[in-house]
């Protein structure tokens, strides 16, 4: 292991800092889990139906209960990205997302369609993002907030390109086929180039965070304090980790039940279902410049303003969402959506190792990642629960405009914990 160790630094070093080549493939992963992600899957959906005859509602409820499944695997895997490493769990991750769209390319019965749909979740969507979203910050310190913001760029593209590069599949190959191509294209583009540009962290091969060696100093004077590294039990322990994690579940239970019931939303208020679709690539547009916003600020300012600046956001489109009676209205809807979404997902990614180091923070993004997921999952419910009792969605959307405002303070609370206990002395 130590002559593969050494060579891998012999090479790396010949190449300049590797961090960029890690952001890269991570870009990559982030990118590559689309067909994972709702947004990927939803154009498989009718065609699946189609072809099953399986009502929509049993669908529907196949991907809510194995969404909800791969929230146990990344609480599990986080703490395995701790103990092996982040490129031994991207190449294992990478083969399971393979091996989980092969599944669903297969289904004959409902039961393995959960399998599939959970398979799909916990790898393509779960862990690859977790793994990718965590190396990320062990190369990277004082630029995390500009390497954050080029990783949310990755995402962005994602949304723009998968769904309508899956309809094309579809309607070449069909919908078994297109699911069979786009594992081919995770094995043969993300393995190798993980099993090639990949390493967990830069001491490992000889660098350091951003490529920058560290200061020296001058004799006499004394060593900086070492690195915080919270471990997940450690951090548990604090109001702040509590403050955050509450905080985070808000934008995926929001966003999730607001997108999922979007086009009922809006023909209730009399607007065309057509505009659900502009609304989403305006939220994309806003988006996409205040996520190198707010990597820019991250690297400036204390990244918990910038959090509660995203909820504050949310919020916001909360209200607008309220008062929407008009196409006008429901754009600013979307560039409010999208404001949050920019600002928070950049911040969020450099807050935790921030606060809690880089050593454990497998562990403590798991966990983090698990919860939202969970969030995701019941988004819808409390919209759709409100719907049937009152015919109106009023009530409902006012109930969760009180959990940014929630969030807000929570964030706010939340202030940096410095060292842990077993370096409160250094």
């Amino acid at each position: 292991m130590e002559i593969v160790i050494k060579l891998a630094a012999r090479r790396v070093s010949a190449s300049g800092f590797a961090g960029w080549q890690v952001l890269f493939v991570a870009g990559l992963a982030v990118f590559l889990s689309g067909p994972a992600q709702t947004y990927g899957v939803s154009v498989f959906i009718d065609p699946l139906i189609a072809e099953t005859g399986w009502s929509r509602s049993l669908v529907s409820t196949a991907y809510s209960a194995a969404t909800l499944l791969s929230a146990g695997a990344l609480f599990l895997v986080g703490r395995q990205i701790d103990r092996f490493g982040h490129r031994v769990v991207l190449i294992g991750t990478t083969i399971g997302f393979g091996l989980a769209l092969m599944l669903t390319s297969s289904v004959g019965h409902p039961l393995t369609l959960v399998a599939g749909f959970a398979l799909l979740r916990a790898c393509g969507s779960g862990i690859l993002t977790l793994s990718a979203r965590t190396l990320v910050p062990q190369w990277f310190v004082r630029r995390r907030g500009r390497a954050f913001s080029l990783l949310g760029l990755a995402g962005t593209l994602s949304l723009a390109a998968i769904p309508p590069f899956g309809e094309v599949l579809i309607g070449w190959v069909g919908w078994r086929n297109a699911w069979r191509i786009e594992a081919l294209i995770i094995w043969l583009v993300l393995l190798p180039a993980i099993l090639w540009l990949v390493h967990d962290r830069p001491e490992l091969v000889g660098q350091h965070p951003d490529g920058e060696a560290p200061p020296e100093i001058p004799e006499g004077e004394e060593l900086e304090p070492p690195e915080v590294a919270w471990t997940l039990k450690q951090a548990q322990r604090l109001p702040a980790f509590w403050f955050l994690l509450a905080a985070g579940m808000v934008p995926s239970l929001v966003v999730t039940g607001l997108s999922f019931n979007q086009i009922s939303i809006f023909t209730d208020r009399g607007l065309p279902t057509t505009l659900a679709a502009t609304t989403f690539t305006v939220e994309s547009a806003v988006a996409l410049p205040m996520t190198f916003l707010s990597g820019w600020m991250s690297d400036r300012y204390p990244s918990r303003f910038i959090l509660a600046a995203g909820q504050f956001f949310l919020a916001a489109a909360l209200i607008t969402l309220l008062l929407v009676n008009s196409v006008g209205m429901a754009i600013l809807y979307a560039a409010f959506r999208g404001a949050s979404m920019g600002l928070w997902t950049v911040a969020a990614d450099v807050t935790w190792p921030a606060y809690f180091g880089r050593r454990y923070l497998g562990s403590i993004r798991g966990m983090t990642f698990a919860v939202g997921v969970v969030g995701a999952a019941i988004g819808p419910l409390p919209l759709g629960f409100v719907y049937d009792a009152t015919g109106s969605y009023v009530a409902a959307i006012a109930g969760l405009l009180v959990l940014p405002v929630l969030g807000v303070i929570a964030i706010l609370r939340a202030k940096p914990p410095g060292p842990p206990p077993d370096h409160a002395s250094d």
